[in-house]
């Protein structure tokens, strides 16, 4: 691995820190807007950033928050992943998901009594394969019907978040103004994942993608929903929480 992940408060962040964020950023989405981004970043909580270990360099970031909701009576939680960037010299390196794994499965320990699910935001395909590759069940899916009870706490969610923005017609998020979209070396599809159902689901209900459109999605953050792939490196993270702290650990 190239890569270590770092996940800090966004409070901590200095101002050399972002404007390496935002460097990074911009040279990945066009149209990116300095106080756009500045906004965005203060309403999460914590970000993950991932650094070359050779160099030390931020080579990637993800920001997190959680947001709660009662929804028939029911109080939830979702995990909600804001900008996403990896350069394209580190796709491949397994360290973002790591550092998220880690951090849901704080998450998870946190309030075990409380469902998570995580609340997506693709605007590219590649965010969206993030479903398939850690999750059994997630929406909206290709070959399956979005649960009712599913549907509308997506809904819920992304009015909560993104107002009037959101069409749940489409569940599709179209912003007056831009909040970036992925460049052109980066919005094309190549010809090896032309074919992938998720990539042509994708691509047929969220068309415009390329300007921005941001497609809506959720699934439960669950050891059951969790696919083998990710259940051993998200029990990785689990059990090493559990060890760092003693008063999470059995008969403690």
């Amino acid at each position: 691995m190239k890569l270590h992940n770092e996940i800090v408060p966004v409070a901590s962040l200095g101002a050399s820190d972002r404007d390496t964020l935002f460097a990074l950023y911009s040279q990945h989405y066009s149209g990116a807007r300095r106080d756009q981004f500045e906004s965005d970043l203060a309403e999460k909580e914590v970000v993950i950033l991932l650094r070359d270990r050779s160099s030390d360099q931020v080579r990637g970031f993800s920001t997190q928050m959680i947001l709660r909701q009662r929804i028939d009576g029911q109080q939830v939680r979702a995990l909600f992943s804001g900008d996403t960037i990896i350069a394209p010299s580190h796709w491949g390196d397994q360290e973002l998901r790591r550092g998220w794994c880690h951090y849901a499965a704080a998450a998870l320990i946190a309030e075990p009594g409380v469902p998570l699910y995580w609340f997506l935001m693709t605007k590219g395909y590649r965010t969206y394969l993030y479903l398939p590759v850690f999750f059994r069940d997630f929406f909206p899916h290709y070959g399956r019907e979005t649960p009712r009870e599913l549907q509308s706490m997506l809904d819920s969610l992304a009015r909560q978040k993104f107002g009037d923005a959101y069409d749940a017609s489409s569940g599709l998020i179209r912003f007056a103004e831009t909040h970036g979209q992925l460049t052109d070396e980066l919005s094309g599809v190549p010809v090896r994942r032309a074919n992938d159902p998720h990539v042509k689901f994708f691509l047929e209900r969220n068309p415009d993608y390329v300007r921005g459109v941001e497609l809506v999605c959720i699934t439960e953050i669950s050891h059951e929903n969790i696919r083998p792939f990710a259940r051993h490196m998200f029990w990785e993270e689990q059990r090493a929480l559990v060890f760092d702290n003693p008063e999470l650990r059995p008969n403690a």
